[in-house]
């Protein structure tokens, strides 16, 4: 079977996760995906085992296949990895965590559920059953101002307004059932001076339908303490992002814990013992070589913490 979705940012990680994958233990790969990181893990460090967060059935199944020769090193978990406290416990020897927030390409290319602009597909997006509303529920149903606002917090889009009448408006004479129907809606919803060379404009839009559907960045907040607290002294977390959202909430986690913030207040007065020392002052981005050979990784941004 050939798979869509290649590993990013893999020479990075290895250097981070080198360290201590020298005291065996278990791996955590919150967002297997279809098993490209997972696989590299088991090949590189022949002394770790791994627990695998999967919320997507379909897409789990193909990576059971594809590392179905590792036996018992790996164990399969289909849920969001929001749940990892549910499933790990701190009595387990975990040495590290892996976050890859990206979307697998097996969702863009082959899933049908219109993650892509490029093709016609139903407008669906979910990931899982654990999202009631699809895509085009909320293309169909929101209000011009809810529709404002999650382009505009989860796009980072200025044409959100403009977008949303141009929605509206044409739902009034039927429903907008598929991703090529909103794709060319949001090219005439922004003037043409406005579009960016190489960048779809409505990548912005479908980006934040994504994360709507999904409640991505939520899941975020929850697991990262969850997984600091769970992680062995000396273990690390590693967490690849691929936009700005996704980043700063890693950033914030990893500096709460770094002072040991547990009151969650904008202006901490906890004054509590920190739980881990940041290892990327600024987050690591792939290589030249890796761009070139992986465009889909050029956005990719690294950020790695350890236990005190």
């Amino acid at each position: 079977m050939e798979y869509s979705h290649v590993p990013v940012m893999w020479n990075e990680l290895r250097f981070f996760l080198e360290p201590v994958a020298v005291k065996g233990g278990v791996f955590v790969d919150c967002t297997l995906g279809e098993g490209g990181h997972s696989r590299l893990m088991l090949d590189e460090f022949p002394g770790v085992n791994i627990v695998a967060f999967e919320r997507d059935p379909e897409i789990l199944k193909i990576a059971q296949e594809r590392l179905s020769s590792y036996g018992g090193r790996i164990t399969f978990i289909n849920a969001n990895f929001k749940t990892v406290e549910d499933y790990l416990s701190r009595k387990m020897d975990v040495h590290a965590f892996l976050y890859d927030f990206g979307i697998s390409s097996f969702h863009f290319e082959r899933s049908g559920r219109g993650f892509s602009f490029r093709d016609d597909e139903p407008l669906d997006m979910r990931l899982d059953g654990e999202s009631k509303m699809s895509a085009g529920d909320i293309i169909n149903h929101a209000s011009e101002m809810e529709l404002t606002e999650i382009i505009a917090d989860y796009g980072q889009e200025r044409w959100a307004k403009r977008i949303a009448q141009f929605i509206c408006r044409a739902r009034r004479d039927t429903s907008i059932k598929t991703s090529r129907e909103l794709a060319e809606l949001v090219l005439r919803a922004i003037p043409a001076r406005y579009h960016v060379r190489n960048i779809h404009p409505a990548t912005r839009v479908f980006q934040a339908l994504r994360i709507a559907v999904n409640d991505e960045l939520s899941a975020i907040t929850k697991s990262l303490p969850a997984a600091i607290g769970i992680l062995a002294p000396g273990g690390r977390i590693c967490a690849i992002s691929f936009h700005s959202l996704e980043d700063r909430i890693v950033k914030n986690e990893f500096r709460r814990a770094a002072r040991g913030c547990t009151c969650r207040e904008e202006q901490c007065r906890c004054k509590g013992v920190p739980r881990i020392s940041i290892l990327t002052k600024k987050p690591v981005v792939p290589g030249e070589e890796e761009i070139r050979n992986n465009k889909r990784a050029r956005s990719a941004r690294l950020r790695v913490a350890e236990k005190l």
